[in-house]
């Protein structure tokens, strides 16, 4: 059982990177694909300017999906469970539907599945990583690093609720170019503070300084 346990523990998480690796991949091909076929991302005015941060929300959302899995699968060491290998068929799914239904169709739908996507990924962050920290090999990091509280979870709390507010409000009226355009600069900057702290977190995994500790303050899974 034990034989067992440590090979699951050594070869689940690499599979699953390496299917989350061929989804993506697909998800940039399909993004490179809607590139080609919007005419109308040339042709300036609003729909163009909500079409390109649309565009590129998606591609940091792709790269941050990324980031964190690689920080995983480099940094620790869990018992994986089902879920865990189904979560990126569900991210994948979801990012073929957002590069889908793009602007000009209606974005309460769009902002929907962005929530969704955002929601997932956190939840399964916070997840493995309470199944990390019981895992002794981890002790390097969780020994520096305390479990978190409900503050650590305010900001993704915050930019979920205002991402599905956002999706009803355009969906049940008109599509709003100004709430849009805000709406998709505070999707830009939640990506933007999820990829600090994924750095945060990684530096302090790989290079410890001199007296062997990190970033102490504020606490993760």
């Amino acid at each position: 059982m034990n034989k067992n346990v440590e090979r699951a523990k050594e070869l689940v998480p690499a599979i699953i990177l390496t299917i989350l690796s061929m989804i993506q991949a697909l998800a940039i091909e399909l993004f490179w694909s809607r590139i080609k076929d919007s005419p109308w991302l040339w042709q300036g005015g609003w729909e163009a300017a909500i079409g390109w941060l649309q565009l590129t929300v998606v591609l940091v959302g792709i790269l941050l999906v990324w980031v964190f899995y690689v920080s995983f699968v480099l940094r620790f060491s869990w018992l994986p469970t089902l879920e865990d290998t189904l979560v990126p068929f569900l991210i994948g799914l979801l990012q073929f539907a957002m590069i889908d239904l793009m602007y000009p169709d209606p974005l309460g739908p769009w902002f929907l599945m962005l929530a969704a996507i955002y929601g997932i990924t956190v939840a399964t962050a916070h997840i493995t990583m309470r199944r990390a920290r019981r895992d002794p090999a981890n002790a390097y990091f969780f020994s520096k690093v305390g479990p978190a509280g409900w503050g650590d979870y305010l900001a993704s709390l915050i930019a979920v609720t205002t991402l599905v507010a956002t999706g009803l409000a355009l969906w049940i009226m008109d599509d709003n170019p100004y709430l849009a355009t805000a709406a998709l600069l505070l999707a830009l900057l939640a990506l933007f503070h999820q990829f600090r702290q994924a750095k945060r977190y990684w530096m302090h995994s790989l290079q410890q300084d001199e007296s062997g500790s990190g970033p102490e303050a504020g606490g993760e899974s």
